[in-house]
């Protein structure tokens, strides 16, 4: 009898043993890849740098869209022995259609009663049956890790394993910019599965955490975790030779905006902001706008009832050379931003020595918190305000400046050693097992 205690303890630590070292899979699949110099890439590839430095990472596991496993191969070659990179093959094709009809309206019916379809007779058997077909091919390296890294919560894919999904922001949510409203419900439908499904949601900024998780979705506080990220290791500086300016965008003497048209963006602020920005200057401020998006009819329209088209340029999507040579002979950046979890163009500028002007929202007070009174705001609702930055700044541009690259390397001290440390507490909390 006194040995029967000892039996069940040795069972059980047999069938929960602890985890000191972790396979961890990274989804870098969202119908394109998550490539390591763009937007949520960055982030990924910066996380996987710091995490092949943590002791308990034994091996890390990128999916790439199926054909495109090469945009990962940078990664791949920081450490070939623990770093595997696999491209998410397609279903039949005959199953694609059928399968994602399914996987909507289980997501409409969980939104309605909380239940899945996958337990409702018939239908449940044929969802089971699409899900074992989908998955077959995939099965060895879906259940090869421990768990799952999400970076991006618009993933509509089932796990057995645990995830970690991380909401960057739910700026959809509160600025629908255009999208219709069917596609913007199907969406929410996702984000509600995914993060109803995760082990643990994350996000990169206290704002966020309050304002996303916990007010927006009414994730619990236990179910929530909050790891602020580190300075991009190295902005890439391009190969190309120095890229001349183009044609009558004067040096020094333009505002840079590198960003997508979208409405939170509010491009608009820096156009209506311009003519009293111009007024009584003897030599007139441009604005400079680059960007993968169409300039949008409503800007094309108030860019010509201001009477703004000698001064304002629209560049379209430019080469890393050409954002350089535009960073670094800029007068400032400024981003006038809505709503962001943080502002990438913020940091980049500073890396090329340029200063920056930032929208006074929670977030990006956040971000830059480090520099003090070297930060220069305005509100994003306010064309004289916007100015009234503008001018600040004119006053001692390189005395703020010097301030601002200061207040930088602050933020540099906070490494992403420091921030994959933190993620691996997370990762072990899900995976130890309780007794």
């Amino acid at each position: 009898m006194e040995s029967r205690p000892m039996a069940l303890s040795q069972s059980h630590r047999t069938m929960t043993p602890q985890l000191d070292k972790i396979k961890l899979g990274i989804w870098c699949d969202y119908g394109v890849t998550l490539e390591p110099t763009e937007g949520i890439g960055v982030f990924v590839a910066n996380l996987v740098e710091g995490l092949l430095g943590q002791p308990s990472m034994e091996k890390i596991l990128l999916v790439s869209k199926e054909g495109q496993e090469q945009l990962l191969e940078p990664l791949r070659l920081l450490a070939p022995d623990r770093i595997e990179v696999i491209g998410n093959s397609k279903p039949p094709f005959y199953l694609r259609k059928p399968w994602k009809t399914l996987r909507q309206a289980d997501r409409r019916r969980i939104e309605r009663t909380g239940t899945s379809i996958r337990d409702q007779g018939p239908l449940g058997w044929t969802y089971r049956w699409f899900e074992r077909r989908v998955n077959h091919s995939k099965a060895s390296w879906l259940e090869g890790v421990d768990l799952w890294l999400l970076p991006y919560v618009g993933l509509d894919q089932e796990f057995n394993k645990p995830t970690v999904v991380i909401v960057h922001d739910l700026v959809t949510y509160h600025f629908s910019d255009g999208t219709p409203p069917e596609k913007l419900d199907s969406f929410k439908r996702l984000v509600n599965q995914v993060t109803d499904r995760a082990k643990i949601v994350a996000c990169m900024s206290d704002f966020i955490l309050h304002k996303d998780l916990h007010g927006t979705l009414g994730l619990a506080s236990d179910r929530t975790r909050m790891v602020r990220p580190a300075v991009p290791r190295d902005f890439r500086r391009s190969s190309e030779p120095p890229s001349m300016l183009p044609e009558g965008i004067p040096a020094g003497r333009y505002l840079l905006y590198p960003a997508a048209f979208r409405n939170y963006k509010n491009h608009q602020l820096l156009l209506r902001a311009l003519p009293s920005i111009n007024r009584d200057q003897p030599v007139p401020w441009h604005v400079v706008f680059t960007g993968i998006k169409q300039t949008p009819p409503d800007l094309l329209d108030l860019i010509k009832d201001l009477q703004l088209e000698p001064w304002v340029h629209v560049l379209g999507k430019v080469s890393r050379g050409e954002l350089e040579s535009l960073y670094r002979h800029a007068f400032a950046t400024a981003v006038p931003s809505l709503y962001e979890q943080g502002s990438f163009p913020l940091m980049e500028a500073l890396s090329f020595g340029c200063p920056i002007l930032s929208s006074d929202i929670p977030s990006l007070r956040e971000q830059l918190a480090a520099m003090g009174p070297d930060a220069i705001y305005f509100d994003p609702h306010s064309e004289s305000d916007f100015a009234r930055a503008v001018f600040e700044l004119n006053q001692d541009r390189s005395g703020k400046l010097a301030g601002q690259l200061a207040g930088f390397q602050r933020m540099k001290q906070r490494t992403w050693t420091d921030v994959a440390g933190e993620w691996c507490k997370i990762f072990h909390a899900i995976l130890e097992p309780t007794v």
